[in-house]
């Protein structure tokens, strides 16, 4: 018979988005302090995603206290300007942001124009080929003109 696993104190867990995940950066048993430490967080790094985290423990799980519930408490979008409040989420999903639509009235084989022209550095190319020519003709002459 399994012994009952003890029970585990409400963890808070401050999380930034990385690619289409979420990274841990922190987690503390106090929601004061993760209050504060993602408040600071989000006032060094204003242009992230950041999202504060309630963590139950979930007694029920196959794993040696390794899967927890959790509960959005805080998210900060930098795109909405502010911190926003939020309630239970479902499952622990995430919603990826909507892709932009694309542009709209192109054709697919039809060339696009540059919006500013670029010069190419044509004396740049001339130089190195004609040091490379030359390099190359006094390579030929030190090692074939010997003969």
């Amino acid at each position: 018979m399994p012994t009952p696993r003890p029970p585990q104190p409400t963890r808070f867990a401050i999380q930034k988005a990385r690619g289409k995940g979420w990274k841990t950066l922190e987690v503390g048993e106090e929601l004061a302090h993760a209050k504060a430490r993602f408040d600071r967080m989000v006032g060094v790094n204003p242009r992230a995603y950041f999202r504060l985290i309630q963590l139950d423990y979930n007694a029920d799980s196959g794993y040696e206290g390794m899967e927890f519930n959790w509960t959005l408490i805080e998210l900060y979008d930098p795109t909405q300007g502010g911190p926003t409040q939020g309630g239970p989420t479902q499952g622990g999903r995430v919603r990826p942001t909507p892709k932009p639509a694309a542009a709209p009235g192109r054709k697919p084989g039809s060339k696009r124009k540059a919006v500013e022209p670029v010069a190419l550095p044509l004396r740049i190319y001339l130089a190195v080929i004609l040091i490379g020519t030359l390099a190359g003709g006094l390579a030929y002459l030190h090692f074939a003109g010997g003969r």
